[in-house]
């Protein structure tokens, strides 16, 4: 599958509107997978959450291929973990 990328995208951050955008799911249950999952990583400071491009775009690209949501997040940490 090939995937294509905005301009200028690479591992910046994402707040979690734009992160959950991306993901086509509501920012609630992203945080929620942050906090159970430990994945995607929450990068963001005392502020509200931020998460990394790469691990957002890594999630997106697994969550069709996948049965469930835990199922993506271990191919998503392998693609960007190795």
């Amino acid at each position: 599958m090939t995937v294509l990328l905005p301009h200028g995208s690479g591992d910046s951050d994402l707040d979690c509107a734009e992160a959950a955008s991306l993901l086509d799911v509501p920012a609630n249950a992203l945080r929620s997978w942050s906090e159970r999952l430990s994945f995607p990583h929450d990068v963001g400071g005392a502020g509200s959450p931020r998460f990394r491009r790469s691990e957002i775009e890594a999630l997106r690209d697994a969550l069709p291929l996948s049965h469930s949501v835990s199922g993506a997040i271990h191919a998503a940490r392998l693609r960007v973990h190795g």
